[in-house]
């Protein structure tokens, strides 16, 4: 008897077909035959080709610059319900995980499940070991011309990570003919909070009229603190202020009639005084000691460095294009946390032994500050040819990439003081200093080819094969080390734990995707497609009895959609079913204060999205989207505390947003607008079965806009979370083990509070 995924599987597939044999013969009746794209058409990449959206046989939705700067969205959190299937967890700004379709093991997941690109550079770590699920380029859009959001794995296209799925930012290209450029200023307010301020200018000059362009864009932002910390020694309002700054120049020359060549260095730091964590009970997740409030001993700053530099090539020679893309870059990530509730009540918890053994005396009121220091240096190249129309009916493209990365992961040391003077503690030996360092290199090379059986129907299919290979050295010592191991007893008050190893792997990742337009406007397609993250040596904490290498998780998903829009493209609906079979799936987990990374349990994530747009009069547009994920653990997971059933982390099983946006005439060239959206997400489970899971409950938030331009001059105000709604995005214990005992301390970041802003802007 075929199973029930076996028969998910096989219903998506052969949906095309049944959907091909049903379809409208009003759309069957138009020209069939590819159009150039026109004026009001949505233009993609991320399939490393330009593409109608319409025509990309993949579920991609992209938010425009346009939509983000009148909007006064700037980060994930302000568009992230504009994308369906698309969930997140923050607890500081500039520290972001984006999960797509429900791929995620929750907050302390050890790696990225989604992939990043600026253009054609690869941003962010594919290792492990330096928290590269967070670690994301959360752009300011100052540059930006759009974000593409490519769901489902891309492992023929990306390689490793992009399991989930890709958001690539797409920056505007320099102008070769004129001078233009943008100015703007802004202002925002949060409510319960503070006021910030924002500059923005983008300035792109032909140097060589026609063969050469430079374009220099830079912003400074100073987001707004909304958290109290009401600690008697340090308590201060609104702690979590950020200031993010940063700026783009690009050099683009036409080397040749068909030979492009693009130079870049993006630079981007984010400054926060705070985490935007607030105190809430570990039962109820109500606060603690008020609105928006911390008991923090430790000023937690953080800094966040991303510098990007790219040099693109790319040339057409006859039905040959050509593509190199050579990417250097460094990430940085320096942070400080009160560890008072978990590493500083386990020390005094042990003090009756250290004690007795080691003859230490813990002083009362003992705090502990965490420091923590993350770096990734990496290199990137890749080449790629394509050739369209080979003998009338096959396209294909190939290529070879190659990409290393050296890691490194530091607790630099933890600082004792006390909690009621602030003053240094230095009787008792270091806590535990540790060092992470490692490497990872891949080869790979990939080929697709699309067969066009008719000039409606054609096959694509793609393959990719990498190698990679991993280094990794860890060395721990200090004060936990010697509890950890129990070398207390024998009186050591240090002890060291060290380990090197290696990890090497060969995997392949392939496409298989059909396509049947019955016209240029309407298109449905199957899709079957394969990804995975890499595996690699594990790091040795004191338990033992864990496998020394943790092997790659895979992942194959399988999906139906439909792509329609009217002629006049006044009305356009893409939807989409899909299946998602997760194996092997990489838990970080951890035993005696230590993390670690196990294959634990298989998951499965199937649902749907819809995306609708509606322009019935010129003006006016209206826009919604939907997205049901039903993210869960098909097998046991022990090392996470998971059962077969529990929900994967912070997955809503639906979300959605609906828009409504109206431009009119003022008179003359003057032009008015206005909008709204309204969004809602249900309920998340923040952890499994075994680990007291808190329920998030669901939200829904308004947002508002309207705006007034004159020629070049135009002035835009917004209100976001409009009725000021209280909704968690993510908790975590504030101890070291989950809790669920009333008046326990558990950290829990909210969506932000109602913001209100305008932003003056000057086009030329």
């Amino acid at each position: 008897m075929m199973t029930l995924h076996r028969y998910n599987r096989v219903l998506i597939m052969a949906g095309a077909a049944a959907v091909a044999l049903t379809a409208s013969q009003a759309y069957a009746d138009e020209a069939a035959a590819d159009a150039p794209a026109s004026e009001g058409e949505i233009i993609v990449t991320a399939q490393k080709r330009s593409e109608r959206l319409q025509d990309v046989a993949a579920s991609v939705s992209v938010v425009t610059a346009t939509d983000l700067s009148e909007q006064g969205a700037v980060r994930f959190s302000d568009y992230a319900s504009r994308v369906p299937g698309l969930s997140l967890t923050s607890g500081r700004t500039g520290s972001t995980q984006i999960t797509l379709r429900g791929i995620t093991t929750g907050a302390a997941q050890p790696g990225s499940t989604t992939g990043y690109y600026v253009d054609e550079a690869p941003v962010g770590s594919v290792n492990a070991y330096t928290g590269g699920s967070s670690i994301t380029p959360d752009l300011d859009p100052a540059a930006l011309a759009q974000i593409e959001v490519l769901k489902g794995p891309q492992g023929t296209l990306y390689g490793a990570g992009a399991v989930g799925g890709l958001l690539k930012f797409t920056t505007a290209a320099p102008n070769f003919d004129e001078v233009t450029g943008r100015v703007s200023a802004g202002i925002t307010s949060i409510a319960h909070g503070e006021v910030g301020y924002s500059a923005r200018g983008l300035v792109s000059v032909p140097i060589a009229p026609g063969s050469v362009a430079v374009s220099v864009s830079g912003f400074y932002r100073q987001d707004p603190g909304y958290i109290d910390n009401i600690n008697l020694r340090i308590g201060a309002r609104n702690i979590n202020e950020a200031r993010v700054y940063g700026g783009r120049i690009e050099l683009a020359a036409k080397l040749g009639p068909d030979v492009t060549l693009r130079l870049s260095a993006l630079a981007q730091d984010t400054n926060s005084d705070a985490t935007n964590l607030a105190d809430v009970d570990a039962v109820t997740l109500q606060p603690l000691y008020g609105d928006l409030t911390a008991n923090r001993s430790v000023r937690e700053r953080g800094k966040a460095e991303l510098r990007l530099y790219n040099a693109t090539l790319k040339a057409q020679l006859g039905q040959v294009d050509l593509t190199s893309s050579t990417t250097y870059q460094t990430i940085g990530l320096a942070e400080t946390g009160d560890s008072t509730l978990s590493f500083g009540a386990a020390l005094t918890g042990a003090a009756p032994v250290l004690a007795f053994f080691a003859g230490i005396a813990v002083p009362a009121n003992l705090g502990i500050q965490l420091n923590t220091f993350k770096r990734t240096e990496r290199w990137s190249q890749e080449a790629r040819a394509g050739i369209t129309g080979l003998g009338g009916m096959l396209d294909l493209q190939g290529g070879f990439y190659w990409t290393r990365e050296t890691n490194q992961n530091r607790i630099p040391g933890f600082d004792y003081f006390s909690t009621t003077t602030g003053a240094a503690i230095t009787t008792l030996p270091s806590f535990a200093v540790a060092r992470i360092d490692s490497t990872y290199e891949e080869y790979s090379v990939f080929g697709n080819a699309r067969l066009h059986i008719t000039d409606k129907f054609d096959i694509l299919g793609g393959i990719r094969y990498a190698h990679d290979s991993q280094h990794y050295d860890q060395d721990y010592r200090g004060l936990l080390i010697s509890i950890a191991t129990g070398a207390i007893v024998t009186g050591a008050t240090t002890a060291t734990l060290a380990a090197i190893g290696d990890e090497r792997a060969n995997v392949v990742t392939w496409l298989v995707s059909p396509r049947y337009k019955f016209s240029e406007n309407l298109m449905v397609y199957g899709r079957a497609a394969t990804g995975y993250r890499p595996g690699g040596p594990n790091p040795a904490p004191p338990t033992g009895n864990i496998p020394l290498t943790f092997q790659p998780d895979r992942l194959t998903q399988y999906e139906f959609g439909i792509k329609a829009q009217s002629a006049d493209r006044a009305l356009s609906l893409e939807a989409a079913v899909f299946h998602t079979d997760w194996k092997n799936v990489q838990i970080q987990t951890s035993a005696g204060g230590f993390n670690f990374i196990v294959n634990g349990g298989n998951a499965r994530s199937q649902g749907a999205e819809a995306t609708l747009r509606y322009r019935p009069v010129t003006g006016f547009q209206l826009g919604a989207n939907v997205s049901y994920v039903d993210a869960k653990l098909t097998t046991a997971a022990p090392a996470a505390f998971g059962v077969a059933g529990d929900r994967l982390p912070y997955v809503p099983k639906w979300s959605g947003s609906v828009s409504v946006d109206y431009e009119f005439a003022l008179g003359g060239e003057t032009q008015g607008s206005i909008g709204g959206t309204v969004s809602f997400v249900s309920d998340r489970i923040s952890d499994y079965s075994g680990r007291f899971p808190k329920r998030l409950p669901n939200y829904a938030t308004i947002d508002l806009r309207a705006g007034i331009e004159h020629g070049g001059l135009s002035l835009s105000v917004f209100a976001k979370n409009l009725t000021d709604k209280r909704a968690l995005n993510v908790v975590s214990p504030a101890a070291s083990a989950p809790s669920n005992t009333a008046g326990q301390t558990y950290f829990g970041s909210y969506i932000q509070p109602r913001t209100i802003g305008a932003e003056a802007s000057f086009k030329f």
